[in-house]
């Protein structure tokens, strides 16, 4: 009985433990999209242009998850091929390539759907 009981504690304890930390994982992710968005909105505003402020989200949005794939595609790869470089020296060139795929991405992007939407527009006026 007392075995029974302390299985169903531990086994309850897991599922809160699980549950604060998807709770605590959904709260970060709510504010760091409602910081792009208003850090996009600010831009906007600043420059009087809805295309600077479509732009910049589009720039935080693939600049931050190209760096964080960087990170853990190029840690995956120094453990993978025995690059013999530190933890965080694998990290840290995983994100600054990241980051620059993420620039070049983003403004690949911008460029495309800006064309996209000119296109757009010439065959719905003419």
């Amino acid at each position: 009985t007392i075995g029974l009981a302390a299985a169903c504690i531990i086994i309850g304890a897991t599922i809160v433990g699980s549950a604060a930390a998807t709770l605590v994982l959904l709260l970060l992710f709510a504010l760091v999209s409602a910081g792009i968005l208003s850090a996009g909105i600010l831009v906007g505003l600043y420059r009087r242009s809805l295309s600077a402020a479509f732009t910049t989200i589009l720039s935080l949005i693939c600049c931050g998850t190209i760096m964080i794939a960087g990170a853990i595609s190029f840690s995956l790869i120094n453990r993978i091929f025995h690059i013999d470089l530190t933890t965080s020296t694998a990290l840290l060139i995983g994100a600054f390539s990241g980051l620059l795929g993420g620039l070049l991405l983003s403004f690949t992007l911008s460029g495309i759907i800006r064309t996209f939407l000119n296109y757009c527009r010439q065959k719905l006026s003419g």
